[in-house]
């Protein structure tokens, strides 16, 4: 019970583990497992570099900076789970074909019936031919 005490007050002001620790932390142990099969010394170096980094994020008093670096990470990964989720949906989607307006660049989803239409933007009002195959 003291040791939980006394870890709880080394850690107080300090930041903690976040997603980010999470993360360094995995890509660590996976470079550390294939260091295995490469015996690299410089895939080692760089397996303890990550791990130095993420015990000083850990340890840092530094909380807004390290916060904000979190934030970056977490909101790319975001992005890049988004994009994929909507590439999905695009592809399931067998009823409708998704075309970029030439002008503002909006998404439209249209109707997949195929052969040459005329479309016109709702956002733009810009005419542009589309050409729906199969």
């Amino acid at each position: 019970m003291r040791f939980m005490y006394r870890l709880a007050q080394m850690m107080n002001g300090r930041y903690g583990v976040d997603k980010l620790f999470y993360i360094i932390f995995a890509v660590s142990s996976i470079l550390a497992v294939v260091n295995v099969f490469l015996r690299s010394w410089i895939v080692q170096l760089i397996v303890y570099l990550l791990m130095i980094f993420g015990i000083f994020r850990m340890f840092s008093r530094n909380i807004t900076a390290r916060s904000k670096e979190n934030r970056f990470v977490t909101g790319w990964i975001k992005t890049i789970k988004n994009k994929r989720d909507v590439r999905i949906r695009r592809a399931a989607d067998i009823t409708h074909i998704y075309k970029k307006c030439p002008k503002c660049h909006a998404v439209l989803r249209l109707p997949r019936r195929p052969g040459k239409h005329k479309t016109v933007c709702p956002k733009c009002s810009n005419e542009f031919k589309v050409t729906v195959r199969k």
